[in-house]
């Protein structure tokens, strides 16, 4: 097949947001099979796979294969709420999932450190508040690796150029298309381009567009643990002084953890040994559910919420973490991006029915009014309420003092609401419908 320079649109960004973002907007009306108006760009080699597919077009000046196989060695989960889960079902990726997802049926938040038995442990329950929906699960969670595969094998079968072995170097966004220039590579121009190269964004830098980031206080421990006692399909998150922790169950007797801390606190407990990890783990978060021993290596991510001051510019959308990156506290990162998606998914249909242009003004304008709300209410939630429980102690204890009221408030239902997904963003994707 002889390269293509012009795409209708063009993501960058090889990882969990690009692919499915590619996945996605390959519905939005543009394109063939012979002659795919989607183009992914990614800057890992392409490498061999083993789906086979005559509808998948892969360009890179070092390699001929079809798409990419994931080989990354994550070791961490992604949280998807039950709207997200409607939304990989109909672009046909859950089905090569759902074996491997566990289903959370019930979410426990708890304030403070662990009761230590006796008379005011057996007075009330810790977990005060309890979130639980009878029809559905709230959310699954699933491997990043096997989503990552699920993904690039449902991409193999679209419309949709993967173009590898190519790292951006420039954009403009100033003349009638959108030109993105490489090193290694021609220039290729679009009528839009989507970033979705993460919170470090070289494509929002290029840009210009300014992001807000929050100071380097905290790093997330990221791990794998398996539990004494079975989780129950429940996700437990204890609010304490130093950052929440939560684990998320996955697989049988075995969950996912992400415990916030300070820098330095989270240094020392990654020096540990296994054995006084597990018995520092323990400490924080209870016996609620026996002994938890580690399942793999340990990881410590550097958390710094990153929000950007515009979602669009001239020929440009920003998606994912590279518009949005928000704490993990709530596991809501991921079902930003499907939001993202599922939107734009949404503004490219209308705006091709309409014959006009990926680049046309009103697919970013509608973008931006399809997002602005959950995206802004989310980064407020989840930066406030990370922010009021770790470096706020005095104000923290009243307010977990006030939960056991908001279990029994309208709150509950919208907080509910909120972590099912499709409640602060509507898009036909996330109410199982192409946007075709």
């Amino acid at each position: 097949m002889t390269d293509q320079t012009h795409y209708e649109v063009i993501i960058v960004g090889g990882g969990l947001t690009g692919v499915m973002m590619a996945l996605a907007l390959s519905y939005g009306g543009y394109g063939s099979a012979a002659a795919p108006a989607i183009a992914l760009v990614d800057r890992a080699p392409a490498q061999p796979h083993s789906v086979n597919t005559k509808t998948a077009h892969t360009e890179s000046p070092n390699s001929t294969s079809n798409t990419r196989k994931t080989a990354s060695g994550d070791h961490r989960t992604t949280t998807i709420h039950a709207a997200g889960k409607t939304m990989l079902e109909t672009l046909g990726v859950w089905p090569l999932i759902r074996d491997m997802a566990t289903p959370i049926t019930r979410i426990k938040i708890a304030n403070g450190a662990p009761r230590q038995g006796g008379l005011a442990r057996r007075q009330s329950p810790e977990f005060s508040l309890d979130w639980h929906d009878a029809d559905q699960p709230m959310a699954y969670v699933v491997a990043n690796d096997q989503l990552l595969d699920a993904l690039y094998m449902v991409m193999a079968t679209r419309p949709i150029a993967h173009i590898t072995d190519a790292e951006v170097t420039g954009f403009d966004g100033a003349g009638d298309l959108a030109r993105l220039q490489f090193a290694n590579r021609p220039d290729l121009t679009c009528q839009l381009v989507v970033a979705c190269d993460g919170a470090k964004s070289k494509l929002r830098a290029y840009a210009g567009i300014r992001s807000l980031a929050e100071p380097h206080r905290q790093t997330a421990i990221v791990a794998n643990l398996t539990l004494e006692r079975d989780h129950a399909n429940i996700a437990y998150q204890r609010f304490l002084p130093s950052g929440p922790l939560a684990l998320m169950p996955h697989g049988p007797f075995r969950a996912s953890l992400v415990w916030t801390l300070p820098k330095a606190e989270a240094d020392h407990f990654m020096a540990l040994d296994e054995a006084g990890f597990a018995t520092a783990l323990l400490a924080a978060f209870g016996e609620t559910l026996g002994g938890l021993q580690l399942d793999g290596p340990r990881l410590g991510w550097p958390l710094k919420p990153t929000i950007s001051r515009k979602m669009t510019g001239p020929h440009l959308v920003l998606a994912g973490d590279a518009s949005h990156a928000i704490h993990p506290l709530a596991g809501q990162g991921y079902n930003l991006a499907l939001g993202d998606a599922a939107v734009l998914a949404d503004c490219l249909a209308r705006a091709s029915a309409r014959g006009l242009g990926a680049g046309h003004r009103s697919v970013e304008t509608d973008y931006l009014a399809g997002r602005k709300f959950e995206v802004t209410a989310m980064t407020a939630m989840t930066s406030g309420l990370n922010q009021l429980m770790s470096f706020q102690p005095a104000i923290a204890k009243v307010t977990g003092a006030g939960m056991g009221l908001v279990n029994a408030s309208p709150v509950k239902s919208f907080f509910q609401k909120s972590a099912m997904g499709g409640h602060l963003a509507r898009a036909n994707l996330l109410e199982g419908r192409l946007p075709t």
